[in-house]
């Protein structure tokens, strides 16, 4: 039996952008109140800073201003321990901790954490999470597993496709909270709308595709996210309309860290592709962010016309 006064928070932040509207959707299905934290603003980024550690990756602060601003009125947060998803790759201990971390810093009861553990990518575990998460709050197995399914339906339905335009297009490879946080990318995202460029992401290509293109990395880079914008870097850079490259990625990040420069070595400066890397963090402005996105335009159309 379901507990009348159960609450469930969704932070809008990290793997909510890879698969928020599956969770989100599943809680919904099965009638269950859910409160999603929002897009980031000012507020969020400052208080996950003070919330968080020194060596805490931009996200991860990023994260806990989201948890922050729920526990007010939601009696359990939804925070998924993320280990593997692809059989061929990892993520980063990060999201493997995210429970604990979120746990300790908000010194929350086990209760208050839903943490199904997602360890690979197969029915068993999909089952095994469901159930977890199906008794945290009171919820029967099979209206549970009914609002799964219905869910997992939609979701892999919303798919964004390329309309296939003839035109040229820049892409904007990053990792999804980044790119899909208005707070972040909005002003490189408003700068190349006002310009009439269309722009493309990861998300717009298949993920088999993306993990196809990383193969040629392996053992190099073994994180999955990691994985899927090195995919992304070598799919694009091949595409002939493909005006230009933006990388995006956020400061105190260790992956990323490592394979900005990997890509730009290994990818980036053996194409003819313009690019740009971006490195986003606490205290960037935006004024000095779009005269760097408005310099490398310039250097796209200057290609584009000799």
């Amino acid at each position: 039996m379901i507990d009348v006064h159960v609450h469930v928070g969704i932070p809008q932040a990290m793997l909510y952008h890879e698969f928020g509207s599956l969770w989100a959707d599943f809680f919904r299905y099965a009638d269950i109140p859910v409160s999603i934290s929002g897009e980031t603003n000012k507020q969020i980024l400052d208080r996950g800073t003070l919330l968080g550690i020194d060596e805490s990756c931009l996200p991860l602060k990023v994260y806990l201003g989201h948890v922050d601003s729920l526990l007010s009125e939601c009696t359990h947060i939804f925070v998924p321990r993320v280990v593997q998803y692809h059989r061929n790759f990892l993520f980063c201990a990060k999201f493997a901790g995210l429970p604990d971390v979120v746990r300790n810093t908000f010194r929350l009861s086990p209760e208050q954490i839903i943490s199904p553990n997602v360890e690979y990518k197969s029915s068993v575990n999909q089952l095994q999470s469901l159930y977890t998460t199906c008794q945290a709050i009171g919820l029967s197995a099979v209206p549970g597993y009914l609002a799964y399914r219905r869910a997992l339906k939609s979701w892999r339905a919303d798919v964004p496709g390329d309309s296939g335009s003839s035109t040229p297009k820049i892409a904007v490879i990053g990792h999804s909270y980044l790119l899909k946080d208005a707070f972040f990318c909005g002003n490189i995202m408003n700068f190349l709308a006002s310009r009439g460029v269309k722009v493309i992401t990861p998300n717009h290509v298949a993920r088999k595709v993306l993990y196809d293109e990383a193969k040629v990395f392996e053992p190099d880079i073994y994180w999955q996210l990691s994985a899927k914008i090195a995919g992304a870097a070598h799919y694009f850079c091949r595409q002939p309309d493909i005006a230009g490259i933006i990388m995006v990625s956020s400061f105190g990040c260790g992956p990323d860290s490592l394979v900005n420069e990997y890509v730009e070595h290994h990818v980036f400066k053996k194409s003819d592709k313009p690019y740009i890397i971006i490195n986003i963090d606490e205290h960037m402005g935006s004024a000095g962010l779009i005269t760097r996105i408005e310099a490398f335009w310039d250097l796209v159309e200057w290609r584009q016309k000799y």
